[in-house]
């Protein structure tokens, strides 16, 4: 028998069963407000973390939009852009690296030609004994050396006709000049037998006229030339000079040998700017009396720094290039051994990558240039009298020569009357005896093309190799 529920209980069963739907809707009521609760949380955390994601794409939007984009271009200062580059951006800079790099092509392209034709490149020996391999014959009784300084002399004294210089008359043509007006004076004027015979008058107005003699051939030659210079003013070596007698004595010494040739080459080359950049100033027709330009007293190509170039730029220094057929300072032996090979194995054209990073260092010169994988930096030393008034022109044209840079200059007075005892005429005006150190640059994909391979190999530039059949840049064998 069932268990009896007790009195209460069973009354309030009963009246549930007759009043359903009110017990329904009560538990309607009471579930109703706490299932919300419980799902409205559950809603409100979704919402949270939706929004927490719309904020983040949001703040990312903003950042994005408010940041600066930086456009790099080697050489020039980064062009920077207010918010990230859209693809119209991007394809308009693409369009401008494109043609930059092809007017960077052209530039480098009419730079070459300029450093070709402002050193005239040519070589110094007018038959097929030329660079970048000099035929070698070694001992005493070798005449390369003697015809290749030959040679060279021969192209300075027609450069030197070309920029219309010259040197004063010769102590043997004042001479005769000086003979002739005096046995005039003596035997026309004065009619005595000798000079000893002239009295004390007589001996002074023919000082005065061996003066005024003296001046007029002096004045005579000064007008036959832009400005004053020689090859003595050059520094060009003789045959017979120690260095030139020493050359191809040893086969071991070939390489330097081959290194001192074509330094003397390029310091040819070098020279050829600097007097044509002062014929320039003076002008075709001028005579030194009325150009800037007085004399050039002395030019000094300075030994280039041998060494392959540092990854910065420099070449690091390992020694000049010695001038005397000696061997290196440095005793650079590996570049001989590199080298030792040249005679039998032709030398392809120098590889040169004008794209490489040329650095600067400023602790040098103030331009900052130093050699490196594109040009090699030469410094020359260059001892002037010019027309103090008008130094400004002569340091414009020296800068409009080829690639040439002042960057040092000292002045100090010269003394026009000690000059007139030696026979140059610098006319009216003050002038100056000015000390410049010149930098000049030249790229070696206009210079190695004619190196040999010592030279190539002391300054690091490699040399493609000779596909079968292809002509290579050298003359053939000894």
């Amino acid at each position: 028998m069932a268990k009896q529920l007790p009195k209460q209980v069973q009354a309030t069963v009963n009246w549930m069963k007759r009043n359903t739907l009110i017990v329904v809707f009560c538990g309607i009521a009471v579930a109703v407000p706490l299932g919300s609760y419980f799902a409205a949380d559950a809603f409100r955390s979704g919402v949270r973390e939706e929004a927490n994601k719309l904020s983040k794409v949001y703040s990312d939007v903003e950042t994005a939009v408010n940041s600066k984009t930086n456009i790099e271009f080697a050489g020039v200062e980064a062009i920077q852009l207010d918010g990230p580059p859209t693809n119209a951006t991007v394809e308009q800079f693409s369009q401008i690296i494109t043609g930059l790099s092809a007017d960077a092509d052209k530039v480098y392209e009419k730079a070459k030609a300029r450093n070709a034709s402002g050193g005239t490149l040519t070589p110094v020996v007018t038959d097929e004994k030329i660079f970048p391999k000099y035929p070698r014959e070694f001992g005493p009784a070798s005449k390369i050396r003697a015809q290749f300084v030959d040679a060279l002399n021969q192209r300075y004294a027609e450069l030197l006709t070309v920029v219309r210089a010259g040197g004063p008359p010769s102590a043997q043509e004042l001479d005769e000049r000086i003979k002739t007006v005096k046995a005039r004076f003596v035997q026309n004027e004065a009619r005595v037998e000798s000079a000893d015979k002239l009295t004390a008058d007589q001996q002074k107005l023919l000082a005065k006229e061996l003066t005024a003699a003296r001046i007029y051939e002096c004045e005579k030659v000064a007008a036959g030339v832009s400005f004053y210079a020689d090859i003595a003013s050059l520094n060009v070596p003789k045959k017979s000079d120690p260095a030139i007698v020493g050359l191809f004595q040893k086969k071991e010494d070939a390489d330097t040998q081959d290194r001192f040739l074509f330094e003397l080459q390029w310091q040819y080359w070098i020279a050829g700017d600097v007097l044509r950049a002062l014929s320039a100033v003076n002008g075709v027709d001028n005579s030194v009396v009325r150009g800037p330009v007085k004399r050039l007293v002395r030019l000094t190509v300075q030994p280039m720094d041998a060494g392959k170039p540092k990854p910065a730029g420099e070449a690091a220094p390992m020694g000049e290039v010695p001038l005397d057929g000696s061997a290196p300072v440095d005793g650079t032996a590996p570049v001989a051994a590199e080298t030792a090979k040249a005679d039998a194995v032709a030398l392809g054209a120098p590889d040169i990558n004008p794209t490489v990073d040329a650095g600067r260092d400023y602790a040098k010169r103030h331009t900052g240039r130093v050699s490196n994988g594109v040009y090699d930096v030469r410094t020359v030393e260059v001892v002037l009298v010019a027309e103090t008034a008008k130094l400004p022109k002569v340091f414009d044209a020296i800068a409009a020569q080829n690639f040439m840079t002042i960057v040092d200059a000292r002045l100090e007075p010269a003394d026009p009357f000690a000059a007139v005892r030696m026979g140059y005429i610098y006319g009216a005006e003050p002038v100056s005896q000015i000390t410049l150190t010149l930098e000049s640059i030249w790229l070696r994909d206009v210079t190695a093309v004619m190196m040999p391979a010592a030279t190539r190999s002391l300054l690091g530039i490699a040399s493609k190799p000779v596909v079968t059949g292809e002509s290579s840049t050298e003359s053939s064998g000894e």
